[in-house]
């Protein structure tokens, strides 16, 4: 059992504002010559978290020129008075650019009626590669899901056409086991064979729930081994492979480990069959859910028939699975005509699942209608990896940010903003390892990552991760639920280094660093001096 530890709150006049007037100053963990696998006498380190993002930072966010399939357009003419519904309309133009190699749909200013068609799980789908929907404005183009019985459903689909997973494995799917443990941070993994691997592969590199791994966590007592089938407990890592020597029996992964992987926990390389979704993007629009005219919006509502939150439970405004080298921009919630000024969304807002190298940026998603329990009000969560979510915003939502599973590790959110939510921004379940959050600012809100959450379940969500990082935070207002700003008592080590504003206590027991001096923290971004040191030493 961890213990926390309270630090001070800042106020005018005290030690850690006087603190925070001193000369620029930098974290042990993070000296000027820092370069990768640096770590103290103690063994605290800070990941490389560099590789976040569309093609791991290493190349701007495109601007597509075309084709442009215009919605508005013959044979298309979806209706931008919102008159008559749309979906078919759009969807149809969605398609032609994925059967023709992808192109721009182009969604002229107007307000845009949609809804999910038939027993479909969505009202839009993006299932081609190089596929871009895009609008004039987020303050010009709205796209408006008519209809509260979203149980399960969400608005937008980026997927690819063929259903993948990354746990797919045996039935003849290649797979090599570990010739010996892969340490931290590694990129050179030792296989008992690399035939049939080639560079340019997408693999997986994984381990089972074993007894062993679960004492190593501390979860003894509350998880049971489940061997190859746990879907969310499952320690993988999905990479590509950069190149192969056959003389040491050996691959380069494209991304550094974020944990190790271990033999005795019958660690092996898988390369998955199938391919993810790539180069799509959702651009400048914005996006409303029509309110649920019903009552219903307690906790347990979405175990109910006939409440709200029975007919929303699960559902989302855009979702991305199996994709890699996407990307969000510009994309944001409203409140339709008719809806309360204060509902947005029904539930949740973007949700990355089963994706990496996707990049989120100057996004807002806020005001879920129903906030209850099950996975509900989540406005933007990661449920992958590699993935970066950068100058957005989260209003009045369950968990405004939110991290989870075994699959999520590598993410990194960065100089956003999270303003009232009902509950933390934080990490959920399933021990997500490994993640970054950078300059980020709570207004009413609060991070956290919790050495142990006893719900859920069964299984319960457990511990929640280890080895992540807050960097350089800033608290303008406490939230009601807990009068600190960070809160992180991590399984293992985990670092809250860097707090300012009127609102900067921080409970851990973790490695602290600077209370209160966040604003004279060098650099203020941990993110962006690791990608600019990354590129640099690539050249």
């Amino acid at each position: 059992m961890k213990f926390p530890l309270l630090c001070a709150l800042a106020v005018a006049g005290s030690a850690s504002v006087l603190l925070s007037q001193d000369a620029s100053w930098r974290s042990t963990l993070y000296p000027a010559d820092w370069t990768p696998g640096f770590s103290d006498a103690a063994g605290h380190f800070l990941h490389d978290f560099s590789y976040a993002g569309y093609h791991r930072g290493e190349k701007p966010i495109p601007r597509l020129a075309g084709p442009v399939i215009d919605v508005t357009q013959a044979p298309y003419q979806a209706d931008p008075t919102g008159v008559k519904d749309s979906t078919s309309d759009i969807q149809a133009a969605l398609d032609a650019a994925a059967d023709s190699d992808g192109g721009v749909v182009f969604l002229p200013a107007g307000a845009y009626r949609i809804q999910p068609q038939g027993t479909v799980n969505h009202a839009l789908r993006i299932r081609g590669d190089r596929t871009v929907l895009r609008g004039e404005g987020a303050d010009k183009t709205f796209l408006f899901n008519d209809t509260p019985m979203m149980r399960g459903k969400v608005v937008i689909e980026l997927a690819p056409e063929k259903a993948m997973d990354w746990r797919d494995e045996g039935g003849g799917i290649l797979a090599s086991a570990l010739a010996r443990d892969v340490p931290n941070q590694a990129r050179e993994i030792f296989l008992q064979s690399v035939d049939g691997f080639a560079a340019g592969d997408l693999v997986v590199l994984r381990s089972d729930l074993t007894q062993r791994f679960i004492d190593e966590v501390e979860m003894t007592g509350k998880w049971k081994p489940a061997g190859a089938g746990s879907p969310n407990r499952t320690l993988m890592f999905c990479r590509r492979i950069e190149s192969i020597d056959p003389a040491k029996s050996s691959v380069t992964l494209d991304v550094p480990v974020r944990y190790p992987v271990r033999v005795a926990d019958l660690g092996r390389l898988v390369k998955i069959p199938g391919q993810l979704i790539s180069e799509c993007g959702l651009e400048d629009f914005s996006i409303g859910m029509k309110q649920h005219p019903g009552a219903g919006t307690e906790e347990e509502d979405f175990n109910k028939p006939g409440t709200v939150g029975y007919d929303v439970h699960g559902a989302g405004a855009i979702s991305v699975q199996n994709a890699e080298n996407c990307w969000i921009k510009g994309v944001r919630s409203y409140a339709p005509a008719g809806n309360a000024p204060d509902i947005h969304l029904l539930s949740s807002g973007i949700g990355l699942r089963r994706s990496r190298f996707v990049t989120v940026e100057d996004c807002s998603m806020g005001f879920s209608q129903y906030k209850g329990g099950g996975g509900n009000g989540y406005l933007f969560t990661h449920n992958g990896q590699e993935n970066l979510i950068i100058n957005c915003r989260a209003e009045a939502g369950r968990h405004n940010y939110d991290f989870g599973t075994m699959a999520c590790s590598g993410n990194v959110i960065s100089r956003s903003y999270a303003k009232d939510g009902s509950h933390g921004s934080d990490f959920h379940m399933f021990l997500s390892v490994s993640n970054l959050l950078d300059q980020m600012t709570c207004d009413g809100d609060f991070l956290e990552a919790r050495y142990y959450r006893p719900w859920g379940g069964n299984p319960v969500h457990g511990v929640t991760t280890t080895q992540s990082v807050f960097w350089n935070s800033k608290g303008l207002k406490y939230s009601k639920e807990r009068k600190a700003l960070v809160w992180s008592q991590q399984v293992g080590n985990g670092y809250v280094i860097g707090t300012s504003g009127p609102c900067d206590k921080v409970d851990s027991d973790d490695f602290v660093e600077g209370v209160g001096k966040g604003d004279s923290l060098v650099p203020a971004s941990l993110y962006q001096d690791q990608l600019q040191r990354r590129l640099k030493a690539a050249k």
